[in-house]
């Protein structure tokens, strides 16, 4: 382990994933504050999403304490207690909010607690086999619910709310399913040809599907601001300011174009005075 930390190809790739995962934390970080601090969004689903937010945002700095240990000068060796207390909670943090997505939880599980160093190669395939059952299940879950919704649909009770929601949720499980799916595919590729590649050839690989993996991660925050319309509209009246130069005329001067037909309608139909002095 010191020699790997001495090599300056094991620290760029450090570096590289751990600031790829920080792009996530920035972009978790403004959900959690958008729903924290709008009030459009502390429905029960939408504060199941900032919880899942809070969750994936431990996750992503979970690599933060590992990063440290690499890039410190010397043995850098600190005693696992100390360890063990920095990162409970990063740690428990991302397996509670994936618990609410089990595949990602299981997929975590493993990469955290059976690194491919600690297993054998036994215990690596039950391991696989167990994650591609949740895969399964999780899958079989979403695609009862999208049929639960086309009969709604059929028998005419469907609303658009509820289709908002699952059409939100479904993108965020696909993008994912799809990458930890394409991720656990790389990898299982990787490992099968690492015979014919050399080691540093193999750090360039896996540090590609880290990228990736941790990108597609990321991606559904930006993804959510877009598909769902009260996560937009939320994001820009917290952040205001980033939309300063974007023309708001038309909504500033809605209430006096309202209160100015409101006028002219009433002087319109006004009923005539009635002139009640005696002469």
């Amino acid at each position: 382990m010191s020699e790997a930390r001495e090599s300056p190809l094991v620290r760029t790739i450090w570096v590289i994933n751990t600031c790829v995962d920080q792009i996530g934390t920035v972009l978790f970080a403004i959900l959690i504050i958008t729903t924290i601090k709008q009030k459009r969004l502390h429905g029960t689903c939408h504060l199941l999403l900032g919880i899942y937010a809070v969750c994936s945002l431990l996750s992503k700095i979970q690599i933060l304490l590992p990063f440290t240990l690499i890039m410190l000068p010397g043995s850098g060796k600190i005693p696992r207690l100390y360890c063990a207390l920095i990162q409970i909670i990063p740690v428990g943090g991302s397996m509670n909010v994936f618990s609410l997505m089990l595949v990602i939880g299981a997929d975590r599980i493993n990469v955290k607690c059976f690194a491919t160093d600690w297993t054998a190669s036994d215990d690596q395939n039950l391991i696989q086999s167990i994650i591609l059952v949740l895969i399964c299940l999780t899958s079989l879950c979403y695609i009862l619910m999208f049929f639960k919704l086309l009969y709604e649909q059929w028998k005419g009770k469907a609303s658009a709310q509820r289709k908002a929601i699952f059409r939100t949720l479904a993108l965020i499980m696909a993008i994912q399913i799809g990458g930890y799916t394409l991720t656990s595919i790389a990898y299982n590729i990787v490992m099968r040809i690492s015979s014919k590649f050399s080691a540093d050839d193999l750090q360039y690989i896996t540090c590609a599907v880290n990228v990736m993996s941790s990108l597609s991660s990321s991606l559904e925050v930006p993804i959510l601001f877009v598909v769902s319309t009260e996560h937009r509209l939320a994001f820009k009246s917290e952040f205001s300011w980033l939309f300063r130069n974007s023309p708001q005329t038309n909504t500033n001067n809605i209430p006096n174009i309202t209160s100015q037909i409101n006028t002219n309608f009433v002087q319109k139909f006004q009923p005539p005075k009635i002139n009640t002095l005696v002469h």
